[in-house]
């Protein structure tokens, strides 16, 4: 069991320092900062003397509260908490997994998917993103995980207003869009295709080529139509397998989707942000109306 109250020894809960910049004639530069990894010495980043460093757990500490508070002890017990780290701790990814809040989407075919809740905490110390929390679901067939909806996803800048209570409320309105979400799951399941062409037309426009030709780079498209292909051997021809097949592109490293060699668990969670975006998209809002 893992005891969201005991969980302070994890390597994501690392100090900061800010420390004057100095030029090599040593003049004091007023306007930047640098921050450095305490437990490592590491340098991490410059930054402008106005950003306000925000340590991890000042803000999982009191989300980790809130999740104590609101679930009940059973459901706690076997949560799942994965940390990501890269780029020496400039980029961070908390994520909590909770199997026990989960619901069964049913298709046609008579396969049922168990849909979990999940959370994502996202903190860098390079200036390169706001603190962002992503509250969604997990479908446990494959593992393939989502962020679902723009109300699912709250920014906060590194500013001196910056304030973890935003993050709080954003915690409780998962909760109560919950089984909402997992609503929108069914309807998907339930939504036949009929024309697989537009399947491969939406993918195309996705990735930012024409529904007449896709972008040439690196055939993205056309993988994320193979994928859509296997996916209908289990689920059938509906919407959940043409967005399963997105999501599993979002949460696996494999054969079809192999990350580069530099690629890591945070990669990963770059691609789920992607997908959130195409998911959250006016091209997908159209091919969902024209469904």
């Amino acid at each position: 069991m893992n005891n969201l109250m005991t969980t302070d020894n994890r390597e994501i809960f690392f100090n900061v320092q800010e420390k004057d910049l100095y030029s090599p004639d040593g003049d004091y530069a007023r306007d930047k900062k640098m921050l450095v990894r305490e437990d490592t010495n590491r340098y991490m980043s410059v930054v402008n003397s106005k950003y306000r460093t925000v340590l991890n757990k000042e803000v999982l500490f009191p989300l980790q509260q809130q999740m104590v508070n609101h679930f009940d002890p059973m459901v706690l017990e076997d949560i799942q908490i994965k940390d990501h780290i890269s780029k020496d701790g400039s980029v961070c990814f908390a994520e909590y997994i909770l199997p026990k809040m989960k619901q069964t989407v049913e298709t046609r075919t008579g396969h049922k998917t168990e849909v979990g809740l999940r959370y994502i905490l996202k903190n860098t110390f390079d200036g390169s993103s706001s603190v962002v929390f992503y509250g969604g679901v997990i479908d446990f067939f494959c593992t393939n995980g989502m962020i679902a909806g723009q109300y699912d996803v709250t920014r906060k800048r590194h500013t001196k207003n910056f304030s973890v209570d935003g993050f709080i409320h954003a915690f409780d309105d998962t909760i109560k869009r919950h089984h909402t979400i997992v609503e929108q799951y069914q309807q998907w399941a339930d939504t036949r295709i009929w024309d697989s062409k537009q399947v491969l037309d939406l993918y195309r426009t996705l990735t930012k080529g024409t529904a007449a030709e896709p972008k040439r780079k690196n055939g993205l498209s056309d993988r994320l139509y193979a994928q859509y292909l296997d996916e209908i051997q289990e689920r059938g021809k509906n919407i959940f397998s043409v967005v399963s097949a997105l999501t599993h592109y979002s949460s696996h490293d494999d054969e079809r989707f192999s990350l580069t060699k530099r690629g890591d668990d945070a990669t990963l969670l770059k691609r789920e942000e992607q997908v959130s975006t195409w998911l959250n998209s006016k091209v997908f809002a159209d091919y969902l109306q024209a469904a």
